[in-house]
């Protein structure tokens, strides 16, 4: 059975992001990691780089408008508060609002998310528009509900 630290590893590995990434939060439920990459992914090739991934963790990608991204995200974020003590109430959109704001700063943003056996996986890559590196990479693996 995979671990969230594997997947993560896993994630970080094939964006050459590993060193010196380092977990945003980590409990016993959800595992989110950031790191950066001098590696530069053409911007046409976000899409294919992000399914690449999904494959090699062997997850079934969620389609973007599917209700159950909102699950996930309301799941997430009700792991990371189990943990941390002041996080707010849970935002469903924060994610996407987090992508606009970021697109609004001249960088580019793809992500997607997998759903594993018992891990739902959330990718998100950015770099700047001009493909100047760094390579941004954030992976949140947080364990099914139930």
């Amino acid at each position: 059975m995979q671990k969230k630290y594997e997947i993560a590893g896993e994630v970080m590995g094939f964006f050459e992001s590993f060193k010196g990434s380092r977990p945003a939060i980590d409990n016993d439920k959800i595992l989110i990691v950031r790191g950066r990459s001098r590696t530069i992914i053409p911007l046409d090739e976000f899409e294919s780089k992000l399914n690449e991934i999904g494959e090699i963790l062997g997850g079934t990608e969620l389609d973007a408008s599917s209700g159950k991204i909102g699950e996930i995200l309301k799941s997430g974020d009700k792991h990371i508060q189990e943990s941390e003590a002041d996080t707010g109430a849970i935002d469903e959109h924060g994610f996407i609002r987090m992508k606009e704001e970021l697109e609004l700063m001249g960088l580019v943003v793809g992500y997607k998310v997998f759903e594993l056996p018992k891990f739902d996986v959330v990718i998100a890559i950015w770099e700047d528009k001009n493909e100047i590196p760094p390579l941004y990479v954030e992976v949140t693996v947080s364990e099914h509900e139930g």
